[in-house]
């Protein structure tokens, strides 16, 4: 652009030829299409690009039944409802939450009970005592759960209203969405014993995935990074199992530089048969969402912006 430029400027003043006046309109054409190339290569470009979960912890402030526990190890009733009011993480307090709004069973590996009948390894569970219990709402109780039935127990603040995976077949794989954009996901893993050291004991694959539903970011949560959730919850699946209490763990991941509306939740050779993978022995969890401050959207924004001012001082200066 520079050599066309200054043969546009070497003729005489006043006598610009009609070849100089042809390369000045390429000069301007020249501009314009680098401006266009520059936008259209940053906003195809910037979507695709590959981001990065980072794990935290948190603190879980929550409204529970008390219980009168001799042994000091129940931190409230573990059967009844378990309401999330707020957590604490990098000093801000979280209360604006969002729940899944809609689910989708990918895989739910199957296996056969004694009577001959065939489940997934998927349920949805609850406290024993959380129908009778009016501080709010809850999912069901029930093995082989629809799509609906899984937005039903996660949809909720109620920690008490879990997904449970049990440890009778490999896989099982869902694709969770919520309402709005978000990029923090807060993880609660149904643990050890009252009282114990273990705050989690399985693992979770989470996928972020983009409007084209291809996978823009993963982390595997594991077990070893729960910390402690100070309470305790009891689980019912009628008519599969009731058993509890336990501990619960909790674990956030935030999503680095972009937001997402929907995640893929997998766990794999949850039975421990497959030789080489690694066991995630059936994680019974539930998932809350939030959008926390240095939103992804104004980053975008910026290098947008950004990029604009630079182009266009660029086609300024190359034009004159």
């Amino acid at each position: 652009m520079k050599t066309i430029f200054a043969n546009a400027i070497a003729y005489p003043k006043g006598a610009l030829s009609a070849m100089a006046i042809r390369a000045a309109s390429s000069l301007r054409l020249i501009a314009t299409t680098a401006a266009s190339i520059s936008m259209a290569s940053l906003v195809v470009t910037l979507p695709a690009m590959a981001a990065s979960f980072t794990q935290f912890s948190f603190k879980t402030n929550v409204t529970a039944s008390p219980i009168n526990d001799p042994t000091g190890n129940l931190l409230n009733d573990p059967t009844r409802d378990i309401r999330l009011d707020s957590v604490v993480f990098n000093g801000n307090t979280i209360s604006n939450f969002e729940v899944v709004k809609q689910a989708k069973i990918l895989q739910n590996d199957t296996y056969r009970l004694d009577d001959g009948s065939v489940l997934g390894v998927l349920h949805s569970g609850r406290g024993p005592n959380t129908p009778g219990d009016n501080l709010l709402g809850e999912g069901p109780s029930k093995p082989n759960p629809t799509n609906q039935d899984i937005v039903n127990s996660l949809g909720n603040l109620n920690l008490n209203s879990i997904l449970v995976t049990r440890e009778n077949a490999n896989k099982a794989s869902i694709e969770v969405s919520f309402e709005n954009p978000v990029n923090t996901f807060l993880f609660w893993e149904r643990g050890g014993t009252p009282g114990g050291a273990v705050a989690g004991d399985s693992d979770l694959l989470v996928e972020a995935l983009d409007d084209n539903n291809a996978v823009v970011a993963s982390y595997k949560i594991l077990r070893q990074n729960y910390t402690k959730a100070d309470y305790n919850i009891s689980t019912e699946v009628i008519p599969v199992l009731n058993n509890g209490p336990f501990n619960i763990g909790s674990q956030g991941i935030r999503l680095d530089g972009i937001t997402t509306k929907t995640l893929r939740l997998t766990s794999s050779n949850n039975n421990g048969l497959l030789a080489g993978v690694p066991n995630d022995n059936g994680p019974d969890f539930k998932i809350v969402a939030a959008k926390t401050v240095g939103e992804p959207t104004t980053i975008v924004g910026a290098l947008v912006v950004g990029s604009l001012g630079a182009v266009l001082k660029r086609k300024r200066t190359v034009a004159g």
